[in-house]
């Protein structure tokens, strides 16, 4: 329930930020690239840290909301510092754009619909049907990757940050 929190903190964050930010807009993409940041940023960046913090101090809890019986093993650790990483870099999506924001998505994406697959997987072989594993988790899987894709490809579009800027001595 938390990451839903983060993400309508995103939403809500983005709508109220470009509300104030459009009446002096000076490109097309910026919309996209207001809405791309605070997605990055607090849906995949917070969310990230707090998911890594759960792994970390709540492991046993964690593990158990997601169906697994034993919640004390390596890959807690291992989860959260995986979480932590894409946390740490979805924060720093405020201050680099362009490739950067290409890079984190990409990254996310791998990770996060891996982490379906495997939701998907344990849901139909072995009938998990816990909260951690069909519930919120699995949607967000999903559905954080598609909107982050889709606004990075809408500003890219309407020529946002997303370009990245070209280098003054490349050849056209």
């Amino acid at each position: 329930m938390q990451l839903v929190f983060i993400v309508a903190i995103a939403l809500i964050g983005a709508a109220l930020h470009w509300a104030r930010k459009r009446r002096h807009t000076t490109y097309a993409g910026e919309a996209a690239d207001t809405f791309l940041t605070w997605w990055l940023a607090v849906a995949i960046g917070v969310g990230g840290v707090i998911g890594a913090c759960a792994h970390l101090f709540d492991g046993p809890a964690t593990a158990e909301m997601i169906g697994y019986t034993r919640g004390d093993g390596g890959f807690q650790f291992e989860n959260a510092m995986g979480d932590l990483a894409i946390g740490v870099a979805g924060i720093l999506c405020i201050w680099f754009r362009g490739n950067f924001w290409l890079a984190v998505i990409i990254v996310m994406s791998i990770q996060y619909l891996g982490d379906a697959g495997g939701h998907l997987y344990y849901w139909l072989a072995q009938d998990n049907t816990k909260p951690g594993n069909i519930g919120p988790p699995l949607y967000l899987d999903i559905i954080e990757p598609l909107v982050a894709w889709a606004l990075y490809l809408t500003s890219r579009a309407r020529g946002g940050d997303a370009l990245q800027p070209r280098h003054p001595h490349a050849r056209a």
